[in-house]
């Protein structure tokens, strides 16, 4: 029964079922993407960089318990009563030992690692946003380019089918006398020619395809049909006076933080310098064991307890903490150099996205135009050469013309769309919605 609801709505459903859209490409890539889930995962390990810094002043709080099978405590001698006693250097059979401890002060070291981890794990929350943006903006780009391939290669099966029609009306018209074998000739070449070119449209399909099956994660070539259609873009949907803002960028904002983050970094490192006061309780519960005749062994637990500061600095420990400290400063001055860096990059590669964008535009609308006009010239090619009054190589230099123009319009209409996606990513927010 199961069987034949599953057929059923197979059926219903018809082809679309097995039709992929750009929603579906999107979220398919962002469930299969590698490189999202490994920094998902930095992003999580980072996150709990935060509680581990902030450890340093939270309580510590430790237990311990020993207990000893057998032993033959150390003996001391002793003048008691002016005799010589060996007095039994004793230790309790079973001890049990809790002891809780608070940083008061440590130089601020603890407060500056807590700073770093927040802006690191910070910094791998916006990783992640940004290689969001990236993987919508590259899928969408493929998306499109396998559209555009799929478009080219109905205009190269056309070129080809009106070229052969074309030829064969060259050769009855050879054969009855009113045409000439050069045009036969000149047909013969350019269908050899149109029908490599099909071919290569053939191939140039499967590449786009086999490009947008690997973006969404899928191991095997993705033979679902594309839903949809080239979006038609327009100069008004992206503003002109569109202006750069490098912290809006969500890969910057965390480039910012990380370079505060090394900072702090390099701050807590100097912090070993400082001294660090702690109090601390200590309670512990033992009992003797009958280890020694001298020592009498007990048979419950007695306890003992202290409370007090504890103070720690550390004086040398052979360059360990002063090579730490100059790591740290040079981490910093290393996520200086690379903001500034990208900061000298960014403005490049705006302006010169955004000139593609309203460039590629532009041609589109100059390409539909001048489709139209070649549409218009073949229609008259046809009508004079019934007449007698042109040649087919004429007629044939009009449909070649049409044939590019209807190759260029589509190549325009995808570089305007590839285009809009790096856009997007040089200014750090998506603008196909207002596109859409």
């Amino acid at each position: 029964m199961r069987l034949w609801i599953c057929l059923l709505v197979i059926i219903c459903a018809g082809p679309k079922a097995f039709a992929l859209n750009l929603d579906q490409a999107i979220q398919e890539a962002e469930a299969n993407s590698p490189e999202l889930r490994r920094l998902q995962a930095i992003s999580e390990r980072l996150s709990w960089g935060k509680l581990d810094a902030a450890s340093t002043y939270l309580p510590h709080i430790t237990a311990g318990f020993v207990h000893f099978f057998k032993s033959k405590y150390m003996r001391e001698n002793v003048v008691f009563g002016g005799s010589v006693i060996g007095f039994p250097a004793a230790y309790p059979q079973d001890s049990l030992n809790l002891e809780a401890e608070l940083t008061v002060f440590d130089g601020l070291a603890g407060l500056d690692r807590f700073r770093a981890a927040r802006l690191n794990a910070e910094a791998s929350e916006l990783d992640v946003s940004r290689t969001r943006l990236n993987l919508s903006a590259n899928v969408r780009n493929a998306f499109c380019q396998a559209l555009a391939a799929q478009k080219l290669l109905e205009v190269a099966k056309q070129n080809v089918k009106t070229l052969e029609e074309h030829l064969a009306h060259a050769r009855l018209t050879e054969r009855s006398g009113y045409g000439v074998r050069f045009d036969v000739l000149r047909v013969e070449a350019t269908l050899e020619e149109a029908r490599a070119d099909l071919e290569s449209a053939e191939n140039n399909v499967f590449i786009a395809r086999d490009g947008l099956t690997a973006l969404i994660g899928r191991s095997t070539h993705d033979d679902r049909s594309l839903e949809g259609d080239l979006l038609v873009l327009k100069e008004t949907d992206v503003p002109k006076d569109l202006s750069l803002d490098p912290g809006a960028r969500a890969d910057m904002q965390a480039q910012f933080k990380r370079e505060q983050a090394s900072a702090q970094e390099a701050s807590a490192a100097r912090g070993v310098y400082f001294p660090s006061l702690s109090v601390f309780a200590d309670e512990q519960y033992y009992k003797f064991g009958n280890f020694d005749p001298a020592v009498q062994s007990t048979s419950g637990y007695q306890n003992a307890w202290a409370v007090g500061l504890r103070l720690r600095w550390n004086i040398f420990d052979g360059g360990h903490s002063y090579a730490r400290a100059q790591m740290a400063s040079a981490a910093a001055g290393e996520a200086s150099a690379q903001t500034s860096k990208d900061m000298d990059r960014l403005p490049r590669e705006f302006d010169t996205w955004k000139r593609k964008y309203f460039y590629s535009v532009s041609l589109y609308r100059a390409r539909v135009r001048a489709l139209k006009q070649f549409e218009e010239s073949v229609r008259l090619a046809g009508v004079s050469l019934r007449a007698g009054t042109r040649t087919h190589t004429e007629m044939l230099d009009a449909e070649l013309d049409l044939f590019r123009a209807r190759g260029g319009v589509v190549r325009a209409q995808a570089d305007a769309i590839e285009a809009l996606g790096n856009l997007e990513l040089a200014i750090g927010k998506a603008l196909w919605p207002i596109a859409n």
